[in-house]
């Protein structure tokens, strides 16, 4: 017999008045997930609130100082996407603390030596380890409180916060001289091609009377970090259940940013030769870089949407002929 069939009647009634007693309302009795989901939400925003206080000066930090050059532009966007898709996964209102002990002791170890590198970089001012640290402080604490069960439901957080890691000046020069060199190429012989007088030294193109240089925020890195982060956290919210569609769109997102930059490039090139120097230097610089951005995004919603529509349709032809088969 359950324990619950001993409880005397008199005992029985005393329980009842108690739970009555903290619930006037009689909402947690009506809906016992009501308490669950209400515990879940506060738990996500002391974990969040916990994270801003510890992160929080270096944020301050970065705002007034990495974060305010062109190619760091996009990381306040994507942290507050981070914390809005963190919180959104906190609160559903289905966690539960772990209780294994392999797991615990996992989390605390990572969480350990991230907060030393945390304590460590903020002293040193590496901004490189320090923005790093977010990651792993963050990794360490759902092992630790959710186990890896947890790892797994906040998986999109953790690849996205990749976006939030401040890389040093010699490697962002290691990854944008090969794109300012094919850009400079192809733009100055594609224009060549059009009859104009334009050739380029390296990163240097010569349009007539004028000699621009293929600077790093035009190589393409930022707009290809942007075009990426908006194009996976787009593939993430839509959730299409074709895996090839999003596979054949994300792989579409490098090409499609550096053609699009070679396209402002080529603008901007046009523009200093008939208009002149200061009007390729003008608003006009930042309106061709916006223009180019949105075309690129264009092309983007453009290939997933034809990508799905061509894949669900071979998902649904296979899918009949396979109900077909089996009748």
């Amino acid at each position: 017999m359950s324990e619950l069939a001993n409880i005397s009647p008199l005992k029985e009634q005393h329980i009842k008045s108690t739970i009555h007693a903290g619930d006037p309302s009689g909402m947690l009795s009506a809906n016992p997930l009501f308490f669950q989901g209400s515990l879940s939400k506060a738990g996500g925003i002391v974990f969040i609130l916990s994270w801003l206080i510890l992160f929080g000066p270096a944020y301050l930090s970065f705002f007034q100082g990495a974060w305010a050059l062109e190619q760091n532009m996009h990381m306040p966007f994507v942290l507050a996407i981070c914390i809005g898709l963190a919180y959104a996964q906190l609160s559903t209102g289905d966690w539960a603390i772990t209780n294994l002990w392999s797991e615990r002791l996992a989390g605390l170890l990572v969480l350990f030596f991230s907060c030393l590198g945390f304590f460590y970089s903020r002293i040193q001012e590496v901004d490189l380890v320090l923005s790093a640290t977010q990651i792993f402080v963050g990794l360490g604490a759902v092992i630790a409180l959710f186990g890896y069960n947890g790892v797994r439901k906040l998986w999109f957080v953790f690849v996205l916060s990749f976006y939030l890691i401040l890389w040093p000046g010699w490697a962002i020069d290691m990854m944008t001289f090969p794109l300012k060199l094919m850009i400079s190429q192809t733009v100055s012989q594609f224009l060549f091609m059009l009859g104009l007088p334009v050739t380029h030294e390296g990163a240097i193109i010569n349009a007539g009377a004028y000699e621009l240089l293929v600077a790093d925020a035009c190589s393409g890195v930022n707009s290809l970090i942007a075009l990426t982060c908006v194009g996976v956290v787009y593939l993430y919210v839509i959730k299409r259940p074709c895996l090839q569609s999003n596979i054949l769109t994300a792989l579409a997102l490098v090409p499609i940013a550096i053609i699009a930059n070679m396209i402002r490039v080529g603008i901007l090139v046009l523009i200093t030769y008939f208009l002149g120097y200061d009007a390729g230097q003008s608003f006009l610089h930042d309106l061709s870089g916006m223009a180019t951005f949105a075309f690129a995004l264009m092309g983007v919603f453009v290939i997933e949407a034809l990508a799905a529509q061509f894949f669900m349709r071979k998902w649904a032809k296979q899918t009949v002929c396979a109900e077909l088969e089996e009748v």
